[in-house]
């Protein structure tokens, strides 16, 4: 998706204009962002959009990440400054470790268990006071989202899930149970979302600055519900430990590992995923992924100055352990990256 330039989009713009140009072109990416902060869409359980449409006021549209986006804008107000070309392919950052979470967590996670980790430190040392995270049901990994306060729910969250959700919704329900300093952890697509929340000059006070923390995600692409319907006649879901990624495959670990070619299930990719050309949630504080780091280990790329110094809290404290990742396992995220832009560059253009 290539960038544009923000204009004014207040009284000028408006839900109507979002359905027509996002969500009946097949661009919507189902973040949840408009119905975070629009009190007029409502996303039921169903992916299906509900529009209550008495007044327009534009904010919607303007928040949406698949309307009008600047990147270098949002990197100048995140970061003060822009991406330096081919040196940053995938994004302004500081540093890039290998991380997984220290001896002191009985719970392993995924991949290291980073992400739980580094929102446990944030949360025992009052940086957020509570983390909205995707979660899903024990048994037939049906996704949600979910505020948790403590170590406990962040554990019961952990682990990749790769069915598409609104989850910035939960930034919502946040707000509404009284936090306000509120950590986030989701794809690209919703980084942006909030990002463009945070940065846009606007005249609606909608919370923005209990947003205190974004954790982004790795993700290339992501699938629709009914994904989980195929698998379930292949490995019954309620047999399924976690999902992964890994080459060309999605490996299901169950009682046995179950390894499905990507081509098999490209089908229930999410339409708003192929006009995406972020694979490494380039403006999140922190972006965490298995890409460029060797097993039992997350990839950690520390973006922000809060970023850098929640990180390095949580390996002076012992809560993770961290190596700076060498320029090889950089070139393997760059390489992804380059053909996550690529697809989405041509897929914008049709």
């Amino acid at each position: 998706m290539e960038d544009f330039v923000r204009i004014p989009a207040f009284m000028e713009f408006g839900f109507e204009d979002l359905k027509r140009e996002v969500v009946d072109r097949g661009l919507c990416s189902r973040c949840g962002t408009c119905a975070a902060f629009c009190d007029k869409i409502d996303i039921s359980d169903k992916p299906k959009f509900r529009y209550e449409h008495d007044t327009v006021c534009g904010l919607c549209y303007t928040i949406c990440p698949r309307t009008f986006i600047s990147m270098d804008h949002v990197e100048r107000k995140i970061f003060e400054r822009t991406r330096r070309d081919e040196e940053e392919y995938v994004g302004v950052f500081r540093k890039c470790y290998a991380v997984r979470r220290s001896d002191m967590f009985e719970h392993n996670g995924q991949d290291g268990g980073a992400v739980t980790a580094i929102l446990a430190y944030a949360i025992d040392k009052q940086i957020i006071d509570c983390a909205v995270v995707t979660t899903c049901d024990e048994k037939k990994w049906r996704v949600s989202v979910k505020v948790a306060a403590d170590y406990d729910a962040l554990c019961a969250s952990a682990g990749t899930k790769y069915s598409i959700f609104p989850s910035v919704i939960g930034v919502k329900e946040a707000i509404e149970h009284g936090y306000s300093s509120i950590g986030f952890v989701g794809l690209p697509c919703q980084i942006q979302g909030l990002r463009i929340v945070q940065t846009t000059e606007q005249p609606y006070d909608i919370n923005q600055d209990k947003i205190k923390l974004l954790i982004g995600l790795f993700c290339m692409e992501n699938f629709s519900e009914e994904m989980l319907d195929f698998i379930d006649k292949i490995c019954p879901l309620e047999n399924v430990r976690k999902f992964d990624i890994k080459g060309r495959e999605m490996c299901i670990y169950g009682k046995d590992v179950h390894r499905i070619p990507l081509s098999e299930i490209e089908h229930f990719v999410g339409e708003g995923c192929l006009v995406c050309t972020d694979f490494a949630s380039e403006l999140a504080d922190i972006s965490v992924g298995s890409v460029g780091s060797p097993d039992g280990f997350s990839t950690v790329i520390v973006r922000t100055e809060e970023g850098e110094k929640l990180v390095n809290g949580a390996i002076r404290d012992g809560y993770i352990e961290a190596e700076e990742i060498k320029e090889e396992g950089l070139r393997e995220i760059v390489k992804i990256a380059k053909l996550k832009r690529k697809r989405g560059e041509k897929m914008s253009s049709r």
